[in-house]
């Protein structure tokens, strides 16, 4: 019943009509090249910033605004820029970005920590307006840049 209700879901949503689309090669976003582990770097700090966005929204909704300052702080704040330096030997995927796809980062990293220090005021309005900033910079990136 669970896999019929699953087929129906994506046969009949919006979803499926994504899930159904072939890749396109007309993708006109800037093509940044790298080195495998500076690429394989950067991947996994994205998903884990996709990861630390998701917790925060559901910590905003429990209004557990220390933990939603610490996750902005040490998962995307100013803290973690340039972790890969060293064990990448200096070649940490900042190193390869385009001098504007760079500033992107950093101002997305400042805006985290601009909203950890704005969650410790527990105000949920203050606190997803800091958050969107957050989330404008990373589209703004997403939407020029790619690896692939």
């Amino acid at each position: 019943m669970l896999r019929l209700l699953l087929l129906l879901m994506l046969t009949t949503t919006p979803l499926a009509g994504a899930l159904a689309q072939q890749p396109t090669t007309d993708d006109s976003r800037q093509l940044v090249t790298m080195p495998v582990p500076a690429q394989a770097a950067m991947r996994g700090d994205m998903l884990d910033h996709l990861a630390a966005l998701n917790e925060i929204l559901g910590y905003i909704s429990e209004g557990k605004w220390d933990t939603v300052a610490e996750t902005a702080e040490k998962r995307l704040g100013e803290s973690i820029m340039g972790k890969h330096g060293v064990a990448l030997r200096g070649q940490g995927p900042g190193r390869f970005m385009p001098d504007t796809m760079r500033s992107l980062g950093w101002t997305m990293h400042s805006s985290a920590s601009r909203l950890a220090k704005v969650a410790k005021e527990g105000d949920t309005a203050k606190t997803l307006a800091a958050l969107q900033e957050v989330t404008a910079t990373c589209v703004a990136c997403h939407m020029s840049y790619r690896t692939r």
